[in-house]
């Protein structure tokens, strides 16, 4: 009876026992359901920040080569291949280029795939054809290149994308190697179990996983890489909560946009689609078999089977996987065989996503300045920026190869450099570098380096002059003769020309041309220190960055090279001032555009006397202290101006293009001399990169109020031409000046414009 009783209390025990463990295994998975709700519903991760370059807009008559588009399409990817057949492929054909857009979310709309025909004649673009209904289009737009994804708070970086939206051909493959019994288990598959438990027991060492896809999710999801049973157990029972709250669908697009897959830095590559992107340089729906094979065997190991530092090993993988789809037969045995003679074909690292980091601190500047909220505090935001690749890969290479001569050449191994390139009409960043690295991510001398601007200086003296068409015109004469300025010191400034000589006297236009000091200093007295200052901050320079010495007039002020951009944008816009800006338009997570930038400008200074400024400026590269640069682009008609500090200390340089807008500056972050003269250095670099960016013709046109003169040595103005005055001058003509109804003059002077016409119609457009 002992023994009966001692037995059933044992057993009412062990059923309480059982029941308690019973009960805490389901708290326990109800616990568990409860988290693995909260996090695969909604937003499952945060994500980066993208950022995208400029938006090409086309229309017929844009000023667009076919070489320009190819390089376009190149950059975002496209493949050139015979005929067009896929999303992402173009083919050129005489004057044509055909290819097929891809679908592409635009910040006002989403844009399906177009099969497009292109056409040109020389460097005009004057078609645009719809192949599928053979409709022309008068407006079509390139979607923007992926140059940056910010580093995230979980420093792992991916694109997410819907499972209805990979290719199916990734899925199979990724399942006849990782889980061919996806769509049949319940999260767990056993017999996949217990033959890895037999064949690690044999080997003595781990040699199979026998996870499932949902049971890697998990432990990517939630759990960490510590081998325990207990993590084990943990793992299962997620798995079987998951797969049984969830489509299989769902669960295989978690996996799809979670797996490793490699690393950037310190940040990880997650996700299939990103992957593609890094190792490709395209969409995951337009790779080939073998590309997927390659990126489904890094799944095992995405450190040991990485392409970029363990290249033959990735190649066994890839091969390996091929075998295991013949073996199942997925493929047939000639495509296995040709498929695995095909080589890696990656990207190299870091040549597809550029993040530009000068650029990309110039984002975060206006972002900050703009939503008044750091990037870090959003999820998953698109910022797409003015930046055009053409012109930063041009910038870049212009950089790299300029001052590894100028600085074997000067034997100075701390030259160092800013470059900014700006739209010349709305004011867009297109390009910028801060560094003789431009992959260096530090200090961006273009925004933040304010150094000495020397005779960058001078055409904002003539500018205000000019103002005063009454009083100055190019044709006045100033005086060019020894000078000395006492200043409220009791000290006296002596400046002196540049070849220590002196003409006596000087045609305005001649002084700016040549760049000469004496008649400058001249001028910028004659017109009045305070003056000169309003003009300063009038075109946006900083209030504690002008002192109201005479030297200002020779560059004795210290801008920054984006300052500097602001200034001769004016100038070189007819007066109209456009704000810097290098972000178009925020879209939010959810698609929603909360911040677009509409380029707006603002008249600010007389058309005639920007316009006679810039006229100057043409004149200086055509025969001035640019000249050398005039000779080599003398189709072009630049504008440019030189500019370098007492000792040598900074040179810069100034360049305009019937587009664009360029500031180049070298120097050393020391302030010692760079040995550079005037056209040395930096109109060398601006002079290396029109030859990978092709200028457009700075083409004039006269404001209303200006007319055309011929003028003899001595200044005076004629109507007529002959032997003794040929020389044409633009004169602001005001009431009771003299004028000049002259058609054949007229027709001498705007000969350019006519011939250039297809380069400026509809230009806006280029952006």
């Amino acid at each position: 009876m002992v023994n009966v009783y001692k037995y059933k209390k044992k057993r009412k025990i062990l059923i309480k026992i059982f029941f308690f463990m019973l009960i805490s295994i389901i708290f326990y998975g109800f616990y568990l359901y409860i988290k693995i709700n909260r996090s695969i519903t909604g937003k499952v991760w945060v994500l980066p920040t993208s950022i995208y370059g400029r938006i090409v807009n086309l229309e017929p008559g844009n000023s667009y080569s076919q070489n320009e588009i190819s390089n376009l399409l190149e950059n975002t990817m496209y493949r050139k291949v015979d005929s067009v057949m896929l999303p992402g492929e173009y083919s050129i054909k005489d004057n044509t280029i055909e290819f097929i857009r891809r679908s592409f979310d635009f910040p006002d709309i989403k844009e399906g795939e177009f099969h497009t025909r292109l056409s040109f004649n020389k460097n005009t673009l004057i078609e645009i054809k719809n192949i599928e209904n053979n409709r022309n289009f008068s407006f079509f737009r390139l979607e923007p290149k992926l140059i940056a994804m910010l580093k995230s708070s979980e420093k792992k970086k991916r694109i997410f994308i819907s499972r209805n939206k990979y290719p199916e051909m990734l899925v199979k493959t990724l399942l006849a190697i990782e889980d061919k019994y996806f769509y049949q288990h319940d999260g767990i598959h056993i017999s996949s179990i217990g033959r890895a438990f037999l064949a690690n027991v044999m080997a003595g060492r781990t040699i199979q996983g026998g996870s499932t896809l949902t049971q890697q999710l998990i432990k990517n999801l939630f759990l960490t890489n510590t081998r325990s049973i207990l993590r084990k157990i943990n793992e299962m029972y997620m798995a079987l909560i998951l797969d049984g709250f969830y489509t299989k669908d769902r669960i295989l697009e978690l996996y799809l946009n979670e797996v490793y897959l490699g690393q950037d830095g310190d940040e990880q590559i997650q996700g299939f689609p990103l992957a593609s992107i890094y190792y490709f340089g395209r969409p995951i729906d337009e790779l080939t078999l073998e590309q997927y094979a390659l990126l489904v065997g890094m799944v095992k190991g995405a450190s040991l089977y990485n392409p970029w530092t363990h290249p033959t090993s990735a190649l066994k993988r890839r091969n390996l996987v091929l075998f295991s789809l013949y073996e199942q037969k997925y493929i047939t045995e000639n495509i296995y065989k040709d498929l695995c003679k095909r080589s890696l074909n990656v990207q190299p690292k870091g040549n597809i996503i550029s993040p530009h980091p000068s650029f990309v601190q110039l984002v975060y500047q206006e972002f900050k300045k703009k939503i008044h909220s750091p990037i870090e505090n959003f999820s998953g935001i698109k910022i797409f920026t003015t930046l055009d690749p053409t012109s930063q890969n041009a910038v870049e290479k212009a950089v790299k190869i300029e001052m590894l001569l100028l600085k074997r050449k000067k034997r100075l191994k701390d030259l160092e450099v800013a470059m900014i390139v700006i739209d010349r009409f709305t004011g867009e960043v297109q390009a910028i570098i801060g560094s003789s690295k431009p992959e260096f991510n530090g200090y961006n001398r273009a925004l933040k380096a304010r150094r000495s601007i020397g005779s960058l200086s001078k055409p904002i003296t003539y500018l205000t002059a000019l103002s005063q068409p009454n009083k100055y015109r190019l044709n006045s004469w100033i005086s060019d003769r020894p000078i000395s300025i006492k200043l409220d010191n009791g000290k006296y400034w002596i400046p002196k020309n540049n070849n220590f000589s002196f003409s006596g006297k000087v045609m305005l236009l001649d002084a700016l041309i040549n760049s000469i000091n004496i008649p400058t200093v001249n001028l910028s007295m004659d017109i009045g220190l305070k003056k000169l200052v309003d003009s300063w901050l009038h075109l946006g320079v900083p209030k504690n960055q002008i002192t109201p010495f005479p030297s200002i007039s020779l560059g004795a002020i210290n801008l920054t090279p984006i300052e500097i951009a602001q200034v001769f944008q004016v100038i070189a816009n007819g007066g109209y001032k456009s704000s810097l800006s290098s972000v178009r338009s925020i879209i939010s997570d959810d698609g929603q555009v909360f911040y677009q930038n509409l380029p707006q400008s603002k008249h600010i200074e007389s058309s005639e006397a920007s316009y006679l400024t810039l006229y100057a400026m043409q004149q200086v590269v055509n025969s001035g202290t640019a000249k050398s640069l005039g000779v080599i682009f003398k189709e072009f008609s630049l504008a440019g101006k030189t500019g370098t500090t007492n000792n040598l200390v900074d040179n810069w340089f100034v360049g305009i293009d019937g587009k664009q807008i360029a500031i180049t500056w070298i120097g050393r972050d020391n302030n010692k001399t760079t040995k550079l003269y005037s056209a040395s250095g930096a109109m060398q670099i601006y002079r290396r990169y029109l030859q990978y960016q092709r200028p457009i013709p700075l083409v004039l046109k006269p404001p209303k109020n200006i007319n055309m003169f011929y003028i003899d040595n001595l200044g005076k103005l004629f109507c007529e031409k002959n032997d003794k005055h040929n020389r044409i001058l633009p004169v602001w003509s005001v009431k009771n000046q003299e004028t000049c109804n002259h058609d054949e003059l007229s027709e001498h002077f705007l000969i350019k414009e006519k011939k250039n016409f297809l380069f400026r119609l509809k230009d806006f457009f280029k952006k």
